[in-house]
């Protein structure tokens, strides 16, 4: 019975220190919100002062047909932020290709974001301008 009672208490002090480990990493990332150019909300997450993601933003691409496609692009890998404050990067994934660079200084991240996507059965051509964002910290 004693036997029970230690293997339990075992098992609470390591569900516990998960627990606490999962709190440090999370307490080392913040979220921010801000807005792009064109309107949008754009969501992103610092990893203290070493990396940021980009979490979620919408856009919209003209497309080499004359129409307008807008897209929600999220699932973003980390994106080094160097010693300057500037963080530039591309991302690929299965029809697009995401490249953003810009700067993080002490009260905001600012920055520019360009897309190119190729949708539907034709995989036509869409992409935007560069599309600058603004988020406070």
């Amino acid at each position: 019975m004693l036997l029970r009672f230690v293997l339990c208490g075992l098992a609470i002090c390591g569900l516990v220190g998960v627990e606490m480990s999962s709190l440090a990493e999370a307490a080392g990332r913040s979220v921010h919100r801000g807005k792009t150019a064109q309107g949008y909300p754009l969501r992103l997450a610092m990893q203290g002062e070493k990396s940021l993601t980009l979490l979620r933003f919408k856009a919209d691409l003209d497309c080499r047909d004359g129409s307008v496609l807008q897209l929600e692009e999220s699932g973003f890998l980390p994106t080094r932020i160097r010693g300057n404050g500037s963080f530039r990067d591309t991302q690929f994934g299965k029809t697009d290709t995401v490249r953003f660079r810009g700067k993080v200084t002490a009260a905001a991240v600012r920055g520019q974001v360009r897309l190119e996507d190729r949708f539907g059965s034709k995989r036509i051509r869409c992409s935007s301008k560069w599309i600058k964002f603004n988020v406070k910290r």
